[in-house]
């Protein structure tokens, strides 16, 4: 098996990988849309054919009747738009709501509460408008306390949220044991019945049909290997071709190269998440941990563990892998899942796994994304922080906004460019360190 694609050392990016051998690639493919040929202009280029791409050369055809190319390196969702848990929860990366009023106040964490549940309505829109499922499972997100002091920051954290307005609901850990999960490792949990699960690859198929029936170009194995700023605007050499814009819209996050453009360098940490899939459980093995494929769970560890019952029977298992991308397919990485899996359900100690992949999440410095113009004509959005299937599906259409001289909430993800990582050279060190001490005071 070849190494994996790596940000911040890999010379290139495609054309031609083939997608990982996930759950998702195997459950039948989607009919993707048919590709174009690279154009020799257009007014948007937009780099990146997943969850953020797609919408934003959606809204931009559909809604400003613009022209819009989209180049994918790869295929259509090669990245972590088909990777991915499929979790459609709300966040905007990794800060509270107690957080973003102490740096503000409760007017703005009652105006971000509102984006995050926008973008789940932007996602539940994007599906409804669509004749495709694409797997939904309604029922919640739960967020486990994985401890007694956890739970008591729950406590907190839901007091809260009644101040917002939401509607989750505060379980004891007998009422979990009872009616949601058997496991060890919940001392209580918040429900946020508004979140649902879905295929990812179903859902990057349905919004990459909208935005090409809208009139959006979809180029595939185009990595961009060349950018040349033009008194015209922006040039690009891919694998494809070249082409020239008005505008581009960097849309990789996670997967976007070290050198593409010196307006992004070192501003983001790419980080990968991994994920197992055990082969099918009996029926009495879901009976024995108390699961449904009705809900989505994720723990309150700093470095944390997410699960859900997929339609088939199968569980899936997810978390923080490797460092670097040349570790990231060794056994040890999907051991260490397989051994959280089991300390999670010890009824499950002889499951045995059928599949195991990873994929790239973009850390921002701060925890929290950002949607901004990096330079003159050059737009992106990064930083979800690896809980972004909502999220980078409405990023999406605010960059069409922004491109297009539209005014954006007056949100901080929409007001500041990402920061830089100090000493960007050893963000892998700190990544390590960081790792260290997670998992020793976990």
């Amino acid at each position: 098996m070849q190494p994996m694609y790596d940000p911040l050392t890999s010379a290139q990016l495609g054309p031609n990988d083939s997608y990982p051998a996930s759950y998702w690639a195997t459950q039948g493919m989607p009919q993707w849309p048919v590709r174009s040929a690279l154009p020799e202009q257009a007014e948007v280029v937009i780099i990146g054919a997943g969850y953020t791409g797609l919408n934003a050369a959606l809204s931009l055809a559909k809604d400003y009747h613009r022209e819009v190319v989209v180049v994918e390196a790869n295929q259509l969702a090669w990245g972590c738009s088909g990777r991915n848990a499929g979790f459609v929860m709300p966040s905007t990366g990794r800060r509270s709501y107690q957080d973003w009023i102490k740096s503000y106040d409760m007017p703005m964490a009652k105006a971000i509460h509102a984006e995050q549940h926008a973008a789940i309505d932007h996602v539940r829109s994007l599906i409804t408008d669509s004749s495709v499922a694409c797997d939904t499972q309604h029922g919640g997100y739960l967020k486990l306390a994985h401890s007694a002091k956890a739970n008591q920051l729950l406590v907190q954290q839901h007091q809260l949220l009644q101040q917002l307005g939401d509607a989750a609901v505060l379980h004891s850990a007998a009422t979990v044991a009872a009616d949601y999960v058997k496991t060890p490792v919940a001392h209580g949990a918040l429900h946020y019945p508004q979140s649902f699960a879905v295929n990812p690859m179903q859902l990057a198929a349905v919004t990459a049909h909208a935005a090409a029936n809208a009139g959006a170009k979809l180029v595939t194995n185009a990595p961009v290997q060349h950018w040349e700023t033009t008194p015209q605007g922006q040039r690009l050499h891919t694998a494809a071709g070249s082409i020239e814009a008005k505008q581009v819209i960097i849309a990789s996050n996670g997967y976007t190269p070290n050198h593409l453009h010196p307006a992004i360098h070192g501003r983001s940490l790419p980080v990968l998440s991994s994920i197992i899939v055990t082969r099918p459980l009996t029926a009495a093995q879901q009976q024995q941990i108390g699961l449904i494929p009705a809900h989505q769970f994720m723990d309150t560890r700093s470095l944390k563990y997410y699960f859900r019952l997929l339609p088939d029977g199968r569980l899936l298992f997810g978390g923080r892998g490797a460092i670097r991308g040349r570790d990231a397919n060794k056994p040890r990485y999907a051991k260490h899942l397989q051994q959280a899996l089991q300390a999670t359900f010890p009824q499950l100690e002889t499951v045995t796994l059928d599949y195991f992949w990873s994929g790239w999440v973009s850390v921002a410095l701060d925890d929290y994304p950002r949607i901004y113009e990096a330079a003159p004509g050059v737009f992106t959005s990064m930083g979800y922080c690896g809980a972004g299937v909502a999220f980078s599906s409405l990023a999406g259409h605010r960059l069409a906004q922004l491109t297009s001289g539209d005014a954006l909430p007056e949100l901080p993800f929409y007001q500041s460019a990402l920061p830089k990582f100090p000493l960007a050279q050893g963000r892998r060190l700190g990544q390590w360190l960081y790792y260290q001490w997670a998992r020793a005071t976990a």
